[in-house]
């Protein structure tokens, strides 16, 4: 059974003469352990295709399955539900808040948690640790440099320890240098950990580092 499925899924923003149609057909399964990445030029669908996926934005027409158990869209406590139990994500701009030290940050998905805050705490450093950056959990946003605020939101993502991980440009941010460490960390979280992850990348480097590859256009997978 596929960890993710989508079933001929369409999304149209607008009404009318105004109507666009963002997703159109979409059919896609991904099987627990997988790392893929999904292609293609700016506006080609595939951001709203990772939000649906993420359940941040619902599809027009369609079916979506996690494990098995089809989303219903409508409820809005079960979606955050998932969002805070089964997904996690990584933005290309790195969507860590600037007020909070970088322990702060890590922790802050795991607010909502029935855990003891030294559970919490001791979750956040151990992935901080992983990463390499715990001696920079006083810091604030603002004294790090990319590469370290992204290694920072990957750290966050972990700490939910869910079993899918979506990334939107994860490296669109970063120069060359980082772009190679960042993709390293994803890759071995795949291999070691087992995590499923799917990026989104117009980056054939980035998407040279994943073991599958698809390509979308016009809201729609471009045929091999």
């Amino acid at each position: 059974m596929s960890i993710l499925a989508l079933n001929n899924i369409y999304k149209n923003y607008g009404k009318d003469n105004n109507e666009v149609k963002a997703l159109r057909s979409i059919d896609f399964q991904v099987e627990k352990g997988e790392l893929i990445a999904i292609m293609g030029p700016s506006g080609c669908g595939k951001s709203t295709l990772l939000n649906i996926l993420g359940c941040i934005d619902s599809p027009s027409k369609g079916e979506y399955f996690i494990d098995g158990n089809l989303i219903d869209f409508r409820k809005i406590n079960s979606l955050s539900e998932i969002r805070n139990m089964k997904i996690s994500f990584i933005f290309q701009n790195f969507a860590l808040i600037k007020e909070l030290t970088v322990l702060e940050n890590v922790m802050l998905p795991l607010k909502f948690r029935s855990m003891k805050y030294k559970d919490k705490l001791n979750a956040a450093k151990k992935y901080l640790a992983e990463l390499d950056i715990l001696e920079l959990e006083k810091k604030y946003v603002d004294e790090l440099s990319g590469g370290q605020q992204q290694r920072v939101a990957i750290a966050r993502a972990l700490t939910q320890e869910t079993e899918i991980i979506l990334a939107d440009e994860p490296t669109g941010a970063l120069d060359e240098e980082n772009n190679i460490k960042i993709m390293k960390i994803l890759r071995e979280l795949n291999e070691k950990h087992g995590k499923t992850i799917i990026i989104v990348t117009h980056n054939s480097f980035v998407a040279g580092y994943c073991k599958r590859i698809l390509h979308m256009k016009d809201g729609e997978w471009v045929k091999d």
